[in-house]
């Protein structure tokens, strides 16, 4: 079974790299990162998104502003407070920081998560475009970005982000 598969992917293999088959072949490429970023509506998005976020980001800070005042106080007492009570301003110091610490990294993983939702999304709009794009062209392979050279004559980057933009 296993020498059938291997045969049967040589023939595929030979015959693809045939330069009759290949002569036949429309094929495309578009760059996926041009599109995201020249499409208006995913800085829309992007916009929206941090206009969301903008409250945590004035929480994070003003945290950040206290913890500096905090740390500032303790180097300013430090001499003249007691060892005790200069204990408990570093440790609460040290769990206002880690605090802080903590929501800005949960901050931070949620946005990149809505951030990647609102890519996925729009991503699924520019994948129907190039579908549409595929059939009604007759293509008979597209590819987009990761790939090493293409030439400007199969590059569709523009259909796309013509369609788009329609």
């Amino acid at each position: 079974m296993f020498k059938r598969f291997i045969y049967g992917a040589a023939v595929v293999l030979a015959a693809a790299q045939s330069p009759a088959v290949l002569a036949e072949m429309k094929i495309g490429f578009y760059d996926n990162r041009t599109i995201l970023e020249s499409l208006p509506i995913v800085q829309t998005e992007l916009q929206k998104l941090k206009s969301e976020f903008e409250p945590k980001e004035k929480e994070i800070s003003d945290k950040q502003n206290s913890l500096k005042k905090l740390k500032e106080d303790i180097e300013k007492n430090a001499p003249v407070l007691s060892s005790s009570d200069l204990q408990s301003k570093q440790l609460e110091y040290q769990s206002k920081r880690r605090e802080l610490q903590l929501l800005a990294e949960d901050t931070e993983r949620v946005f990149k998560v809505r951030q990647n939702e609102v890519v996925r999304s729009i991503q699924s709009t520019v994948d129907q475009a190039v579908i549409k794009l595929a059939q009604e062209e007759a293509y008979d392979l597209i590819l987009r970005s990761g790939v090493v050279h293409a030439s400007p004559s199969v590059d569709i980057t523009q259909k796309i982000l013509k369609r788009l933009s329609e």
